[in-house]
Order: C-alpha cells, then structure tokens, then sequence
C-alpha cells in the first residue's frame, strides 16, 4: 500500500484538488465567515464594480478577489460534497465492521462462559476479555440492601 502522503495527493489530483495541510485554529479564526446568501451578492457587486469601474477607482484586485474566489468556490463545493458523501458512507461501513468485531467478542465471551467449567483453562485463558467487557459492558447493577444503605445512628 502507498504511503499515506502519496495516497492523499493520488485522490487529490484525482478530483483536482490541492493536499495542503490543516489550518491553525488562529489561521481558521482570522478567515471571514460567509453570511447567508453572500455568493448572489457577490455576482451582483462583480458586475456593479465593472459598471461603475470608473467611479468607483477600485483596484483589479478587489474585483480579482470577488471573481476569483467565486469561481474556486464553484468549482470546490460539489467537490466537497462528493468528499462528505463518502465520508459518511466510509464512517458507516467502519461503525458496522466495528459493531461485527464486538458481536464476535460478545458471542466468544458467552460461549466461553458455557465451557468455564468443563475447561476452566479456556477461561482463565479468557480473563483479559472478560476484565475489559466487564470495564466498558458492565451490565445491571445490583441494588444494595436497604441496611447497606442506612446511616448508622
């Protein structure tokens, strides 16, 4: 199998994409969130900017930035919801391969159970499974008794 790196930049070409690293959470605060419905204003402050150009004095940049941007925007969003798709189809499939592995965990565990006196080295054998089900899957808690639970006078 390649490298994690190489895979990365496999499905990112693939899909036309960049691989770059994560932001800095300081990095992510400093961007400007988008505010509802701001790509319709944007196609509309584009071609304000390009009609009144000579008034305003604005530099090819400002427009630059508003073209630009909504362009990559257009391009990255059905990217990205092809990406949460799979995501989500991926997370699904791991969460059932898990839920199957613990089923077999469980269904060991009872089995050995059935068999811990006839071979109790299965069981001693076993302890490690039944000390980390017992931690994570405790099952019923018992009730104390109603002198256990009394103060003393």
């Amino acid at each position: 199998m390649p490298e994690e790196g190489t895979l990365m930049e496999q499905v990112a070409a693939l899909l036309g994409v960049e691989y770059l690293p994560p932001l800095e959470a300081s990095e992510v605060q400093m961007l400007r969130k988008a505010l509802p419905g701001y790509q319709a204003i944007a196609d509309d402050t584009s071609r304000l900017a390009q009609e009144h150009a000579g008034t305003l004095h604005l530099s090819p940049a400002v427009l630059a930035d508003i073209e630009e941007g909504l362009a990559e925007v257009k391009r990255l969003e059905p990217i990205e919801l092809l990406l949460e798709r799979l995501h989500q189809s991926v997370y699904h499939q791991r969460l059932q391969a898990t839920s199957r592995c613990m089923e077999g965990m469980y269904g060991a565990s009872r089995r050995i159970r059935e068999f811990e006196n006839a071979c109790p080295e299965i069981k001693d054998a076993a302890q490690f499974l039944f000390d980390f089900l017992k931690v994570f899957h405790p099952g019923p808690k018992k009730e104390k008794d109603e002198e256990d639970t009394q103060p003393n006078s």
